[in-house]
């Protein structure tokens, strides 16, 4: 079986600065795979190098088998890697929906000069219409994006990623800024829309709770480089995280 995900001795410089070293390891099709670190361990540049947002300075990225190492985000994204952003990425003054459909929108720019306008418009609206279901944001389709709460602002961000019918959904910090009451939402939302479909997800996120109640496997990265790759309790047992990253957990 073709992995889903496969990096491959990823590394990336910043002058002098290491900020990736010899990054390897697989994602299965279906599997949530979190990646988790201290701050500076080089979660960001790894996520974004997968997305297409930076340049590797060495090494591979293969989404499926396909080599996308270097390739433009823009291009990423049309060979099936779709992405949130840790910082909001919505229009304010825009519906929810009509940002979903937006979303949608560009990913089937391609197709407008093969089938038309109309038809590609129609089709954006059905994924977003689609996407919003899957994350039950029906009820908030047609308020403005700037009026809705933080919460349910990232879900509307997941929801433009949904809609664009990813191979590989990347969440970068799902939950930052969110309550308690809406990291448990936003959790109870992800895990129904995972239960429901056989979708591979990569997730950078530091709240480990979130971490513990989604992923199926973690990578653990500190200074730059992989110092565990394994289940969740193989994570939670390792010395290295520990001393590294996790502090004495259970």
């Amino acid at each position: 079986m073709t992995t889903a995900l496969t990096c491959v001795g990823v590394g990336r410089n910043f002058g002098a600065l290491a900020a990736l070293a010899d990054v390897s390891f697989e994602v299965q099709p279906g599997e949530v795979r979190a990646v988790i670190g201290p701050n500076g361990a080089g979660k960001s540049t790894l996520f974004n190098v997968i997305a297409g947002t930076l340049k590797p300075t060495g090494g591979q990225v293969l989404v499926h088998g396909q080599d996308l190492t270097g390739m433009r985000s823009q291009v990423v994204c049309q060979k099936g890697v779709s992405r949130t952003f840790q910082l909001s990425a919505l229009f304010p003054e825009m519906s929810a929906f009509d940002n979903v459909r937006l979303a949608a929108q560009g990913k089937l720019a391609g197709r407008w000069k093969m089938f038309g306008g109309a038809h590609v418009l129609e089709e954006a609206a059905e994924l977003a219409q689609s996407a919003m279901v899957r994350l039950n944001l029906q009820g908030i389709a047609d308020s403005p994006a700037g009026t809705l709460s933080h919460g349910d602002q990232r879900l509307v961000e997941v929801a433009m990623a949904l809609a664009q019918r990813p191979k590989i959904l990347m969440l970068d910090e799902p939950t930052q800024g969110m309550s308690i009451r809406e990291t448990q939402r936003t959790v109870e939302t992800l895990r129904a829309m995972l239960g429901e479909e056989n979708l591979t997800v990569v997730l950078v996120e530091h709240d480990m709770d979130v971490v513990f109640s989604l992923a199926d496997r973690i990578a653990v990265l500190h200074r730059g480089r992989l110092i565990a790759d394994g289940s969740v309790e193989e994570v939670k047992a390792d010395a290295a995280v520990q001393d590294a990253y996790l502090g004495g957990l259970d």
